[in-house]
């Protein structure tokens, strides 16, 4: 048994079994990988708990088997650490085309040049980092683009905040005179030739930024800013992943502006902007059984219950967590068997074999919405007492527990397990998504 598991990194499906339809959508991606010449930045929007970051982790697995692209995964909140936006994602670059170029055999005749290039990329690079470090990491790309900050302030950019900065054996000196400013914009321009110099011809880097709406504000403000003015090489391609409406509002805050004119700086880094696939009705029986077996899995839930109604229940999950009742996404689903696992692991097994059935659409109701989950937790289904938007769940538990429930009116029946179930689930508290995002936003 489990009570949390892995990061979504390993929920990988060497089948590559996508859920609610994302198999055709990801390969409508990677024709547009292949078919469009030239680099440009790809948005993929999505809110929070749709199963970004699992998509864009399976579509990895799947580009490592593609001709002539170089998938490459950034996390920006586990690097909004860093002090240098560039230098976090020029080296996570570096590396990644570094691994590819590794994995070839060194017979082929391209692994010579190869290496020599990635040695000139990574020399480029560091070269890069210092001369941005000197102009300032914010105010230099501010100068190379919009026109924002005017040259002269760069002189009162002070440098006693550091004394030195590490890249593999790379040493930055920041008691040098500042460099000239047409000398960093030659500098940056050498880098982005010999980012494309790495190409052997028609090869590709996909390069992923994923959680870019929950790292620290300006960091993901100029992540953005990096991409699109100091990385405009032909041959990269940059897939951001991100919740639109979040994103906005964090450039709202860092510049002081309105949402519309937050979402109209949002579309300038942006060349083509697709909406991730979600729950619909044509393929959620499928997703969801994917989901119920491989949560099943990851959280080490084994007990002893008869084939048929495990299927039964299962066919329950499938139902309840369907568009036409509670619309259940992938993350809501995980937290679900969290709770589950909770509950399960505090009873003797015989005791969480018996309640399962019951700790499941408990849960479930729980995660989706705790007022529902108040109504009914104590057992009793009433025709008229729940909302109407859920009079549905009078006549689908009365047919699930039809053999375990006890009629108290014409229109009221108690299903005794499920208030003891219910208890159960009561004792445990997850912190809710909107809770993880505001700590992570204050901390």
């Amino acid at each position: 048994m489990k009570l949390a598991i892995k990061h979504q990194e390993t929920r990988i499906d060497n089948n590559s079994r996508y859920i609610f339809g994302r198999k055709e959508f990801s390969t409508s991606l990677k024709n547009i990988f292949y078919n469009i010449d030239g680099g440009f930045v790809l948005a993929i929007d999505a809110t929070w708990g749709e199963g970004k970051t699992s998509f864009i982790h399976q579509l990895i697995h799947d580009l490592k088997f593609s001709t002539n692209l170089i998938p490459i995964y950034y996390d920006a909140f586990a690097n909004d650490f860093a002090s240098d936006t560039f230098l976090s994602i020029g080296a996570t670059i570096t590396y990644g085309v570094e691994n590819h170029f590794n994995k070839q055999d060194q017979k082929d005749k391209n692994h010579k040049k190869n290496q020599k290039q990635l040695q000139h990329l990574k020399k480029v690079t560091k070269n890069t980092a210092i001369e941005l470090v000197k102009l300032g990491t914010n105010l230099a790309v501010k100068s190379l683009t919009a026109g924002i900050v005017d040259s002269s302030e760069l002189v009162k950019v002070t440098t006693s905040a550091f004394n030195t900065a590490t890249f593999g054996t790379l040493e930055l000196d920041l008691n040098k005179k500042f460099e000239a400013y047409e000398g960093s914009k030659a500098t940056i321009k050498s880098y982005v030739e010999a980012l494309q110099s790495v190409s052997t011809g028609s090869e590709k880097v996909v390069f992923f930024v994923d959680e870019l709406d929950r790292c620290r504000p300006d960091f993901a403000v100029e992540v953005l800013e990096k991409i699109k003015h100091l990385f405009s090489a032909k041959n990269v391609i940059f897939v951001i992943s991100y919740n639109k409406s979040q994103l906005s509002k964090i450039i709202s805050n860092v510049y002081g502006v309105d949402r519309e004119d937050s979402l109209k700086y949002l579309e300038k880094f942006v060349h083509i902007e697709v909406n991730l696939p979600t729950v619909d009705n044509k393929h959620h029986e499928n997703s969801y059984e994917l989901l119920f077996n491989s949560f099943m899995d990851e959280f080490n839930i084994q007990f002893s219950m008869e084939q048929p109604k495990l299927e039964r229940l299962k066919s329950m999950f499938i139902s309840l967590s369907s568009n036409k009742h509670l619309k259940m996404n992938s993350r809501e689903v995980e937290r679900t068997f969290s709770y589950v696992s909770f509950c399960f692991a505090s009873l003797d097994k015989d005791m969480g074999t018996e309640l399962f059935q019951y700790f499941l659409p408990a849960a479930m109701i729980k995660v989706k919405n705790i007022e529902l989950f108040e109504s009914i937790k104590n057992g009793s289904f009433s025709s008229t007492s729940i909302n109407k938007e859920f009079n549905w769940i009078y006549v689908f538990f009365k047919d699930y527990y039809k053999d375990n429930l006890v009629i108290e009116a014409s229109n009221v029946y108690k299903v005794g397990k499920f208030e003891e179930a219910c208890n159960i689930v009561s004792m445990f508290k997850l912190p809710i998504e909107s809770d993880i995002r505001s700590a992570v936003k204050n901390f």
